[in-house]
């Protein structure tokens, strides 16, 4: 064998160990860090191009919907001659959807979407960057966050199951150092999340590792509905136009999934008997369940006072329903924080309580936030229902006390125009 015959033999095994290398753990976790590093200094690098400080991008739930703060925000930016407001979606309806009202959208993935992502100024959402942009096109951008509800379970930073939690609370070291680094991509240049509250802007620096001072406290715009008719689109399902009606929205259970497919929240509901309880008084009961856990057994079918509408999830606007809402059945949704500034009835449809609490942490005592009858099994929340229906509210005052954890005085009626005047002022033309 010559000289060359010799070296190329050499270059052959370099490269078959080099990628068997790459085939191993250490050569699975070089890969990620490489892949990251690029990624970061692509991130970075974006900083410096220019942004259009007039140009506002809008979106919601995860790019999916055209709901929520960001929607009534965005109603309220039109009114403002100087900004370019576009709606940006990854649902090709949703697009459709904005146009025919008038208004610019586009689609995020589209050469156009991915042009407006680099050029915008502000970006005005309801998740997090990564789930409703690409967020290293995104990242020079200002980020104003609404978020999607005044939870009570800890999200982000103070999540420990989520991955920014989970290296928040690790102990100092290299690798915590790390991947904090690379959860902070999951965020824009500058930062700001609305709030509602003073105990709720409490935990929001943490939950979002924000500065305080980034805390807007402003209320949430999707609520103006709730005061303003005009505000109003869309078609109703047909049970709220009939009259009086119960609506039951749990919230998101990540262990309903099954291996064939989510299992159907409330199942443990007798139907039967319910659905005997409401002919006496003239009741609908509607059943909404989380745009996640839909697909599970319809149990609901066969009774006429009782209609299952999960199905509609992205084509009705949650706040509706609410408005038009006698009774709310739920659990550890925000659905209700919401539901309190229209003062109605809640009853806390708890049946897996303890589980729930050892698989999520709250940001607030169960208890102490929570104005209405908490019942775990279907006879209980049947009783506690019909006694709501004869009249006997006990909850009254505890709502009134409960509002105010939530929202304070001046944000418990419209808020959007003092909402979008502030961030115009106060960040867009800063």
């Amino acid at each position: 064998m010559n000289e060359r015959q010799m070296l190329a033999a050499i270059v052959a095994l370099a490269i078959l160990w080099f990628f068997t290398f790459l085939g191993t753990k250490p050569g699975r976790r070089l890969r990620k860090a490489v892949k990251r590093t690029l990624v970061e200094a692509v991130y970075y690098a974006l900083w410096l191009l220019p942004r259009d400080k007039d140009l506002v991008l809008f979106t919601a739930e995860e790019g999916n919907s055209f709901s929520g703060n960001p929607k009534y925000l965005f109603f309220q930016a039109q009114k403002y001659e100087n900004l370019r407001c576009v709606w940006i979606t990854k649902n090709p309806a949703v697009c459709q959807t904005v146009r025919a009202l008038g208004y610019e959208a586009c689609m995020l993935q589209s050469p156009q979407g991915r042009r407006l992502q680099l050029r915008a100024g502000t970006l005005i959402h309801t998740n997090s960057l990564k789930e409703e942009f690409d967020y290293v096109l995104a990242s020079g951008a200002v980020s104003v966050n609404t978020w999607h509800g005044v939870g009570l379970k800890r999200v982000w930073y103070r999540n420990p199951n989520a991955f920014s939690g989970k290296w928040m609370a690790a102990p100092p070291s290299l690798r915590r150092s790390y991947n904090l680094r690379w959860a902070g991509l999951n965020a824009a240049r500058e930062n700001y999340l609305i709030s509602t509250s003073e105990e709720v802007s409490a935990y929001y620096p943490a939950t979002y590792n924000v500065p305080a001072d980034h805390v807007l406290e402003l209320g949430q715009a999707r609520n103006d509905v709730f005061f303003d008719d005009s505000l109003e689109e869309g078609q109703l399902p047909e049970p709220f136009k009939k009259g009086k009606v119960i609506l039951y929205m749990p919230t998101y259970r990540a262990y309903n999934v099954r291996k064939n497919g989510p299992e159907s929240v409330g199942s443990s509901i007798d139907y039967e008997k319910l659905s005997a309880m409401l002919r006496k008084y003239g009741y609908t009961f509607v059943v909404k369940q989380h745009r996640f856990n839909t697909g599970g057994e319809d149990r609901t079918k066969k009774y006429d006072n009782i209609v299952d509408i999960s199905e509609l999830n992205y084509e009705i606007d949650p706040q509706m329903l609410l408005k038009y809402t006698d009774v709310l059945v739920t659990d550890y949704s925000s659905c209700y924080t919401d539901f309190l500034l229209l003062d109605r009835p809640v009853v806390f449809y708890c049946y897996d309580l303890e589980y729930y609490l050892s698989r999520w942490e709250f940001n607030f005592d169960y208890d102490y936030v929570t104005p209405g009858p908490r019942t775990f099994y279907s006879d209980q929340l049947i009783a506690e229902l019909e006694k709501l229906l004869q009249g006997q509210d006990e909850y009254e005052a505890e709502r009134q006390r409960v509002k105010r954890v939530f929202y304070s005085p001046e944000n418990q009626g419209p808020v959007a125009e003092k909402q979008m005047d502030y961030i115009v002022k106060n960040i867009i033309e800063r």
